[in-house]
């Protein structure tokens, strides 16, 4: 990749709270996500007006096996300022907004097997358990 002085590079690494300092994050602990995605950053640097380029094939240099994409996002103000605020962004509208279309999908799913006359089996929880193979009693 070109370096290019009008835009950063983000990777989801940055804003990661699973990886240490060491690993990659760039941002304290209270600021950083769970597991953030392209589309979460995606959305929130749309929201804040920044122009941006998605490249989903991209992998961080310390993570090469893993290809979870990179952003570049035009230059602001300066790069943790930016980060911290797509963290705040994300955080405060982009999750919930994306958990409550998620929460409507499944109802939605739920709704239109119940009226196609299919039913929603439910399982006993085994809770990690192998299923003991019990044969049926002859009468």
């Amino acid at each position: 990749m070109r370096r290019d002085n009008t835009h950063y590079f983000v990777y989801p690494e940055y804003l990661d709270k699973t990886l240490t300092r060491k690993e990659g994050r760039r941002l304290p602990l209270g600021k950083a996500l769970e597991n953030p995605t392209i589309t979460e950053i995606r959305l929130a640097a749309e929201k804040l007006g920044f122009s941006y380029e998605v490249r989903k094939e991209a992998s961080y240099p310390r993570h090469w096996w893993e290809s979870n994409g990179l952003i570049l996002i035009e230059k602001k103000k300066p790069k943790l300022e930016t980060l911290s605020d797509l963290c705040s962004e994300i955080k405060t509208y982009i999750r919930p907004a994306l958990e409550k279309q998620k929460k409507d999908l499944v109802k939605e799913v739920k709704k239109r097997r119940i009226s196609s006359g299919r039913q929603i089996s439910k399982k006993p929880d085994t809770k990690g358990k192998p299923q003991k193979f019990r044969p049926k009693r002859r009468k």
